[in-house]
């Protein structure tokens, strides 16, 4: 990515659309909890950040009905799977667009802010997007843990590499921790914090969204020379060896509501 920095190359097209497909069978499940927790109803008016795949979009339409409606936005829209009528597909980069002030009910974003430089000035444009008693939803990662966590060699080299950033630079892979104090900064209520790690497996969603992901940067760590061509292969038969497991990131989730007054 460079600044073009959201976008995927010709060839990992096919490895990202398997991958969000995995993301979204391994984590959507606990995003419709979490959703469901404000009070979602038939009616609301919804801001799905980053949609990706689209699936939460889809699944916060029929969730509002007819009379709700969700924007679902993204900078890129190749992977947006078709959705219903009430849910509108725009391409849209948040750092960038212009955003309509206080329009939704709730507003959420997935593993998206850490990826943006300007994402404090990004989570405040969240909540000017609120009317008076929304809910904000921001769920995003922990990765100091995941970075640092005992691993085969040469996979634990390469592992850290990809989790810790350092082929990133606008990435903070820490935002979830920082999360909670950004939401006392909007003076948010009713704040909650949910956290959960599971267990990786190859062959299994809750591993694959991040063994895809490696398949992508390892060619970009061999070529910037942080590790060789034979270590990159090594890595990746390690990950996808026969009962290999190993611990998630820390996913953290942050809600909070727009005081009426």
């Amino acid at each position: 990515m460079s600044d073009n920095r959201y976008g995927v190359h010709e060839d990992e097209v096919e490895i990202e659309r398997r991958r969000l497909g995995m993301l979204a069978e391994a984590r959507d499940p606990r995003t419709r909890r979490i959703l469901n927790s404000t009070g979602l109803s038939p009616g609301w008016r919804c801001w799905e950040l980053g949609a990706g795949g689209g699936t939460v979009s889809a699944w916060l339409g029929r969730r509002v009905g007819p009379d709700g409606s969700v924007w679902s936005t993204d900078v890129d829209l190749q992977f947006h799977r078709p959705v219903l009528p009430n849910v509108a597909v725009e391409q849209h980069d948040v750092a960038r667009d212009p955003v309509p002030e206080a329009a939704f009910d709730l507003v959420h974003a997935r593993a998206v802010l850490q990826h943006l430089p300007e994402r404090d000035q990004v989570i405040e444009t969240l909540w000017d997007a609120l009317v008076p008693g929304g809910w904000l939803v921001v769920e995003d990662g922990a990765f100091a843990s995941f970075a640092e966590q005992t691993l085969p060699e040469p996979y634990a080299t390469v592992h850290r590499y990809v989790a810790s950033g350092a082929i990133s630079e606008w990435r903070d892979p820490e935002y979830g921790v920082k999360l909670p104090g950004r939401f006392r900064d909007l003076r948010a209520a009713d704040i909650e914090i949910i956290g959960d790690v599971w267990s990786m497996r190859p062959g299994e969603p809750g591993g694959e969204w991040w063994f895809l992901a490696l398949e992508r940067a390892i060619p970009r760590l061999v070529e910037a020379g942080l590790v060789t061509p034979e270590d990159g292969d090594a890595a990746l038969a390690q990950l996808r060896a026969p009962r290999f497991v190993m611990m998630s990131t820390v996913s953290i989730a942050v809600l909070g509501r727009k005081p009426s007054t």
